[in-house]
């Protein structure tokens, strides 16, 4: 087993139950080949815990202390995008305030700006809080659209205004409204962006985020879905990915979902009862029968992952292994945020082994404990 000296993979989260729980589902040699990335969704998002929308002093409290559960001592990225609309009337001191609660749990946070930000009325409370003792102090994030004959000086300003170094930042290179469906397009747009971003400075990290997962899903009901993972291509081709390719571009996506952030007071309606089963090069969205008992559709719908040619064993991964068991009734069935922290923890491994793979690198084997087989009492023996 070797441990990357720098992360391989940074997935976007969306700070929900379930796929914080799957963070805590991966090995530790796959979670330390992560820097994951948190959306804070805004007050009007109901949470299961609480039954109601959380006020904005229990998001400030709330957030740090949720990750700090979960990834503890481990640096993640912090994105509060949906948060400004909202805390409109709460004094400008929340923001440094959630940072500070968030390291007082010992979640190590590396705020997320844009340049509008950083220049605009909220600047002051990004510099207060910047994070300390990472590998950055800042991811700036830049839409695919933002890629102009502009961008040098705006850039150039605010890094002048602020004090900072490009290598103190990370980049952010947000594809997240980009249409996926011309892989090599996408590829030789996200090439142009490394070496325009690579002429301005010579920064931290340089991210690639995107995703090709559909808004609505993709499956009908009892049916298997496949849809073809061209954020992935499109940043292997970006980087001619192989055993030499350099660690100027690290691979994001938003993990098993979409890049569309919606949020609800009321919340959704009944569950789809579903997986989002990542495959080397596509997503398998195996959708349940609308009708049925839980225990009786999520067992159907792990049957159809586990015979399935890209099954990637019950060994890859502890989701895996909740799969395999889920298959033969001895698991599950789950609800929602159980079906999301399955998506999301086989989702992680299966980028970070692939990523790892092409340089060489090998990661642990989940260890599974074989089901017991009752001999045949009356079975014959020989002589």
């Amino acid at each position: 087993m070797m441990t990357p000296a720098q992360p391989l993979y940074v997935p976007v989260l969306r700070r929900k139950q379930g796929e914080c729980q799957g963070l805590s589902r991966l090995s530790d040699d796959i979670r330390a080949a992560i820097t994951p990335c948190f959306v804070v969704p805004p007050p009007k998002d109901a949470t299961p815990t609480l039954g109601r929308p959380p006020t904005p002093e229990e998001i400030v409290s709330g957030t740090g202390r949720q990750i700090g559960e979960y990834w503890r001592f481990r640096e993640a990225y912090l994105d509060v995008r949906f948060l400004f609309k909202e805390f409109d009337g709460v004094s400008s001191t929340w923001l440094p305030r959630m940072f500070n609660v968030a390291r007082e749990h010992n979640a190590h946070l590396i705020p997320v700006a844009t340049l509008s930000d950083l220049s605009g009325i909220h600047g002051t409370s990004f510099l207060d809080s910047l994070a300390v003792n990472c590998s950055n102090k800042i991811a700036i994030r830049i839409t695919a659209d933002e890629f102009d004959d502009d961008l040098e000086a705006r850039v150039s300003q605010v890094l002048s205004v602020t004090k900072l170094s490009p290598v103190d930042c990370a980049i952010f290179v947000d594809f997240g409204g980009s249409d996926f469906t011309d892989v090599s397009a996408v590829a030789d747009i996200a090439q142009a962006a490394l070496e325009h971003l690579q002429m301005i400075g010579l920064w931290g990290k340089i991210v690639f985020q995107g995703t090709n997962y559909p808004t609505v899903n993709p499956a009908i009901e009892s049916q298997i879905a496949v849809v073809p993972r061209n954020e992935w291509l499109a940043w292997k081709a970006a980087v001619s990915f192989d055993a030499s390719t350099a660690e100027h571009l690290l691979f994001g996506d938003f993990a098993a979902d979409c890049a569309k952030f919606e949020f609800s007071q009321k919340g959704g309606g009944r569950a789809i009862r579903h997986y989002r089963y990542a495959t080397p090069d596509s997503w398998l969205v195996v959708r349940g029968s609308e009708i049925g008992r839980d225990a009786e559709v999520m067992k159907a719908v792990s049957r159809n992952i586990v015979k399935h040619v890209d099954f990637a064993g019950r060994s890859f991964s502890s989701a895996d292994e909740y799969i395999f068991q889920t298959s033969l009734g001895l698991a599950g069935p789950g609800n929602s945020t159980i079906w999301r922290e399955i998506n999301t923890a086989h989702h992680i491994t299966r980028v970070v082994r692939d990523i790892g793979k092409v340089k060489g690198m090998v990661f642990k084997e989940h260890q599974y404990t074989r089901q017991p087989r009752q001999s045949d009492l009356f079975a014959s023996t020989a002589t």
